[in-house]
């Protein structure tokens, strides 16, 4: 198979492809962190929600030095509770418009009397404004289409010379 039957296949699958393919619509990482806990102590982070969505909260407790005894987080807004409180694992609140605050705590065991936990809130929102990735994977494939094209009338002289 010629060069250009192989490059007219790439570029069928390529558009096969790129037309099955929908938006993406990828969320937005409010907060992601780990930190420290002595004792007994608790957090508060706040975020300001633009439109109405959905957050993702991940919590985890780090087995390091040990795990802390217990670990428990709320979500709140100025009016009061989202939902009840969640320990460890993951969960999904619907939210709307304006501020929320995450509130963490725990207790720490162990002859340190230190534990490590993780978190990661995201965000998605209803309204998400898709982004166009056909017409992106249409300009890397006519790039590519370019570049073989000139690779190709590169080689044809050198060819040339040989048969001389």
């Amino acid at each position: 198979m010629s060069i250009k039957g192989v490059l007219f296949a790439l570029l069928g699958v390529a558009g096969l492809i790129a037309a099955s393919a929908g938006p993406a619509a990828a969320s937005q990482v409010l907060f992601d962190s780990s930190g420290f806990l002595k004792g007994q102590q608790s957090f508060v982070q706040s975020f300001d929600i633009d439109t109405p969505g959905t957050l993702t909260v991940t919590l985890s407790n780090i087995t390091w030095p040990e795990r802390l005894s217990n670990l428990n987080m709320i979500l709140t807004t100025a009016s009061g509770l989202l939902a009840p409180e969640m320990g460890e694992g993951t969960a999904t609140f619907e939210v709307g418009k304006g501020s929320i605050f995450a509130h963490w705590f725990g207790t720490a065991q162990g002859p340190l009397n230190i534990g490590v936990y993780a978190m990661k809130i995201e965000f998605q929102p209803y309204d998400v404004v898709p982004v166009p990735l056909p017409t992106s994977l249409a300009l890397l494939l006519s790039g590519l289409g370019l570049l073989a094209w000139q690779r190709r009338h590169r080689l044809e002289p050198a060819s040339a010379m040989c048969s001389a």
